[in-house]
């Protein structure tokens, strides 16, 4: 969803309210695509003040994220406060004096940049689907939370393995 402001943007002094929603229901992400469990509409607020435009508004939403160690879906609350403020008129080119605005597009704001840019900021760097998860098993891939399987996972240091062959000689 798009919003254009070029009517706040021309007057020196105006508030405008938008109903929003993100519109998407798979958010693509650079760790992956993950579907939306839950999304809501909610009021995004933009004001300007002097020179100054103000972005405010919050909201929720629910990713399904698989976990980090079992692969098993994760459903992800994000709390989403937006609130953002940048001067239109000291925005530039030049690297070193450029605001970092990246749901901005001339006059155009884009609340589904707006939020997933905010979902980036809160994504942890472990997603667990419970603290003592077990993962899967190594050798066959069995889900070890919900089940167990025969294989040896005892995993050697390749470092040992001169070590390991005068071990097997000595064996019955």
């Amino acid at each position: 969803m798009t919003i254009n402001i070029s009517e706040i943007l021309a007057n020196p002094s105006v508030t405008r309210e938008y109903e929003v929603a993100p519109d998407f229901d798979v958010r693509e992400l650079k760790q992956g695509s993950y579907p939306v469990g839950h999304k809501e509409t909610f009021v995004l607020t933009i004001a300007k003040e002097q020179e100054e435009v103000h972005v405010f508004g919050e909201t929720e939403i629910r990713l399904l994220i698989p976990c980090d160690r079992c692969l098993d879906e994760v459903e992800m609350t994000f709390p989403i406060r937006v609130d953002f403020r940048w001067n239109p008129d000291k925005i530039t080119d030049d690297v070193g004096d450029a605001q970092d605005i990246t749901f901005m597009d001339g006059c155009i704001v884009d609340v589904d940049k707006l939020v997933t840019d905010e979902i980036v900021v809160a994504l942890p760097t472990k997603i667990l689907c419970k603290e003592d998860c077990k993962g899967l098993c190594s050798v066959c891939g069995t889900n070890l939370n919900h089940g167990t399987c025969d294989c040896d996972r005892q995993v050697l240091d390749p470092r040992m393995a001169a070590i390991q062959d005068i071990f097997q000689s000595f064996q019955p």
